[in-house]
């Protein structure tokens, strides 16, 4: 048999022709791969190399792989569940939670039918069977989706313009996951399930930052509440999935959508600002915070202005002014500065100067020099009167360490991140991450000059950012306020798709690109005329209030 040259990490192998990825893991000891790139595409392992060819494994701890391993197991899941119980309850993947994903049935559950799930799961996966891809036509994958009564998966495929559909095969199963998938089921052996309530649980898998463990769950519950927020408004506005909302696009529905979101939006901060207003004989500090493109700004100056029709006086101080002289900056192994560390915050002058305003004295406070990379001061001052609240937003402004001389009772923490509640269909959920990552594409080609490219390149430094210096404080806050906004896809889409489309496939970030167009590709387009220019979604877009 003809033998092929497979060149992984810079060593080359002899293998024969029409060998699989899969045979090559096993040959090598490799474990915990899910599949493998080849010419900047991801390619499962079942894959046959015909030709010599350069191959980067990717592993679970890889967030590529971990993505890959969560579609896997809920597939896993999925079938357990119809196998015990019928197709007669439904399954919907919701979103995430404290590195899970929360689940809802209609089914009542109980500690021993979560067990019995567990047993099943555990079964499927032993038998390691195969996970097969198919490709049907359009009006098939509709047409079976309406026998097995899944009404939301049959109607992503009313909008979608291709031909043919890629569907995946577990036993006697079919179903539609939008990114790729294990080739079996023995690839996801680690998972758990934490039961929340008796119609929600948890599925809990290895988390690629925590050396491939299951992190114990943390209960969200002010993060859960927004969530729930966002359902109870999907459930006034009958918008549950992408059919859902591509109709409104369709029946001329998407200017009410856009506006009772907004109304919404709008009641939720004057609700908070309130709340402050309530404790104001305490409060002198408002600190938001929240990820990279979750509206932080807007929020802060929207506020800024419902806190006025209380009668209060909000200035700001920006934390950002407290960086430390460049040469002070810590960096990351590679000699790049580390600006996402609270450790480049002057953590000791900021709470100095924030005891004394507090304390009613007049402060001059520096405004860091961003082309010199150093602290200056320039003669401007904060002094705290009556009906004045400081304001602040960053990062870090939730971590206690960033105000530790501020006396608790004097803070009023606000956790800024949209929350979205809705699906592409039952078992596909849209990521957070992926609508922060978009408006992000958006704001930094509008305001920076930047590509697709070069945020993709920099938006794993970003996430690695917050997972160590912001989730861990989510629960140490007052008020979870949610940016996302129902109709927000239709529109994001209008902006990032030719951004993206304007990379090609030699890019090393070609995959993650066509997982985003092929996200984005389950959704209509909305009109930008009716978004009010006080909205979140302007500070992406463009045309904001407050620019």
């Amino acid at each position: 048999m003809a033998k092929i040259n497979v060149y992984i990490n810079e060593e080359k192998y002899d293998f024969d022709e029409g060998i699989t990825l899969l045979e090559i893991t096993n040959k090598l000891g490799l474990d915990h791969i899910m599949a493998a790139f080849i010419n900047n595409e991801i390619v499962p392992l079942d894959n046959k190399l015909t030709e010599d060819t350069n191959i980067i494994f990717v592993p679970t701890s890889n967030y590529v792989g971990n993505r890959i391993y969560q579609k896997g197991l809920l597939f896993v899941l999925i079938y357990a569940f119809k196998e015990l119980f019928g197709y007669g309850y439904y399954v919907k993947a919701c979103h995430s939670i404290d590195k899970a994903i929360k689940i809802k049935t209609n089914l009542e559950l109980n500690s021993t039918r979560i067990n019995a799930l567990k047993d099943k799961m555990r079964e499927i996966i032993e038998a390691d069977m195969p996970i097969k891809k198919c490709t049907v036509s359009r009006k098939e994958a509709r047409n079976y989706f309406l026998d097995i009564k899944n009404e939301s998966k049959a109607d992503t495929f009313i909008y979608n313009t291709n031909s043919f559909i890629t569907l995946y095969k577990l036993g006697d199963m079919y179903d539609y996951f939008f990114s790729k998938m294990p080739v079996s089921t023995g690839m996801v052996k680690d998972f758990d399930l934490y039961m929340l309530d008796n119609y929600n649980f948890v599925l809990q898998f290895p988390y690629l930052n925590d050396d491939g463990k299951i992190p114990e769950y943390v209960d969200r519950n002010l993060i859960i509440k927004a969530f729930d927020e966002d359902y109870k408004l999907a459930t006034r506005l009958g918008i549950f999935n992408s059919g859902d909302l591509n109709k409104t696009a369709t029946d001329g529905t998407a200017s009410d959508v856009i506006k009772l979101t907004e109304l919404v939006a709008s009641a939720r901060l004057l609700e908070l600002a309130k709340d402050i207003s309530d404790k104001r004989d305490k409060i002198k500090l408002v600190l938001i915070s929240g990820p990279s493109c979750s509206g932080k700004t807007t929020t802060s100056r929207k506020l800024a202005m419902y806190l006025k029709i209380f009668g209060l006086n909000p200035k700001y101080l920006s934390i950002d002014d407290y960086f430390l002289d460049r040469e002070k900056t810590p960096k990351f192994e590679n000699g790049d500065y580390n600006f996402e560390s609270v450790e480049a915050i002057n953590t000791e002058q900021l709470n100095k100067d924030l005891s004394k305003m507090l304390n009613g004295e007049e402060v001059e406070v520096p405004s860091f020099n961003f082309i010199k990379g150093i602290s200056e001061y320039e003669g401007k001052t904060i002094k705290l009167e009556s009906r004045d609240i400081l304001i602040m937003e960053g990062i870090h402004a939730i971590n206690e360490e960033l105000t530790s001389l501020v006396d608790k009772e004097k803070k009023y923490k606000v956790y800024v991140s949209p929350l979205t509640d809705l699906n592409i269909d039952d078992h596909n959920m849209i990521s957070n991450n992926d609508l922060r990552l978009l408006r992000r594409i958006i704001r930094d080609n509008r305001t920076r000059g930047y590509s697709a490219e070069d945020t993709i390149a920099s938006w794993r430094r970003v996430r690695d950012g917050e997972e160590k210096y912001l989730f861990p404080y989510q629960n140490d806050v007052d008020y979870v306020y949610n940016t996302s906004l129902i109709y927000e896809i239709g529109v994001l889409k209008l902006f990032a798709e030719p951004l993206l489309f304007g990379i090609d496939n030699s890019s090393l970030y070609y995959e993650e690109v066509i997982r985003l167009l092929n996200f984005l590709d389950m959704f209509v387009g909305l009109p930008t005329d009716e978004i009010p220019n006080d909205s979140i979604l302007r500070e992406f877009i463009g045309s904001s209030y407050f620019e």
